[in-house]
């Protein structure tokens, strides 16, 4: 269908939804668009319920992709078949799957025809498990898709050491959060911001520095240290908790928080 959408998942076991800013073409109800877009939505619709969606938008951070997967796995089973050895890209498991290849081959063929411009890059991956959503954000260029394997299998193997002593697993997981070293910081871990970032030396290593988590029955936001397997007693901020504390201290004095 035209319109990226499709009656079956093709026994992938996902759902998918991408969605993006784009130019606008000057007094023209439509967008100057991604090169191979239209064969990225069929190869999608082919193999997923998928949605991909461009929107007009300013000339400034356009063409990064969002984009948002519905599993009917849960965390726990994804972590249990990767540490039984499944390939993080293709999991089946009797009427459950998380089939992950057909989405990979096609955003990367997308990317490659767009990689001139630096466009079609993935600035954030969402998850959606049936118990806890993952939010992988980029760091650098092409950072998502070619750390996604590493991620999930550390994830997996961590995953006894983030559920509380009350038993409780967390419900969202941010990838990766970084501790701010500004001297007039909001708070000492945040994601990573969308305009004015500070935070320039970034690598591949920060993917598995430190996580934040949050807990919905307990109402706690944590940040998790990844190389010591240990929670801290240290909150996070999230985009946008960071940008309305930001607000917030710019109301209380405008000349606090410039940057």
């Amino acid at each position: 269908m035209s319109d990226g959408t499709n009656v079956g998942d093709g026994g992938t076991g996902l759902s998918i939804r991408v969605s993006y800013w784009a130019g606008q073409v000057y007094g023209e109800p439509r967008l100057e668009d991604l090169e191979g877009i239209e064969e990225f939505r069929r190869a999608l619709s082919d193999e997923y319920v998928s949605s991909v969606h461009g929107s007009p938008g300013d000339r400034g951070f356009l063409y990064d992709l969002t984009v948002e997967l519905l599993s009917n796995l849960s965390l726990r089973d994804l972590g249990r078949l990767l540490v039984e050895g499944a390939a993080y890209d293709i999991i089946k498991s009797g009427s459950k799957a998380f089939v992950l290849r057909p989405f990979l081959l096609a955003y990367r063929k997308l990317r490659e025809r767009n990689r001139p411009n630096g466009h079609a890059d993935i600035e954030e991956l969402r998850i959606q498990f049936q118990d806890c959503t993952v939010i992988v954000h980029q760091v650098f260029d092409d950072s998502v898709v070619a750390h996604l394997d590493e991620i999930l299998h550390t994830i997996a193997d961590r995953y006894p050491t983030l559920v509380l002593p009350s038993g409780e697993g967390p419900v969202t997981i941010h990838v990766p959060v970084f501790e701010d070293p500004a001297a007039d910081r909001l708070s000492r871990f945040r994601v990573l911001l969308d305009v004015d970032e500070t935070i320039r030396e970034r690598t591949r290593d920060d993917y598995l520095r430190y996580w934040g988590l949050y807990y919905e029955f307990s109402g706690r936001f944590r940040v998790y240290d990844v190389a010591r397997a240990i929670l801290l007693p240290d909150e996070f901020m999230t985009l946008h908790e960071y940008w309305r504390q930001w607000q917030a201290a710019r109301a209380r004095d405008p000349a606090a928080q410039d940057h």
